[in-house]
């Protein structure tokens, strides 16, 4: 049985994976979508950052645009 939690790559959407790559290539309102779509998960883990709400989670947001960057 897979661990829970584990990330099967063939289970990803295809639309994410598309958004994913509009936001690569520059387009803002695919990252928006991302943003948005993490947001929850986000401000949860803001709590356990040591830095002000809103600093832990500006530091979140640009960590996740740099993973979607990364891949270039």
């Amino acid at each position: 049985m897979e661990a829970q939690g584990a990330r099967n790559p063939e289970g990803i959407s295809h639309h994410f994976v598309e958004t994913v790559k509009k936001a690569q290539n520059g387009d803002k309102e695919s990252m928006e979508d991302i943003l948005s779509l993490f947001s929850v998960d986000i401000e949860y883990l803001s709590k356990f950052i040591m830095l002000p709400r809103e600093e832990a989670i500006q530091t979140l947001k640009i960590e996740l645009i740099n993973i979607v960057y990364q891949d270039l």
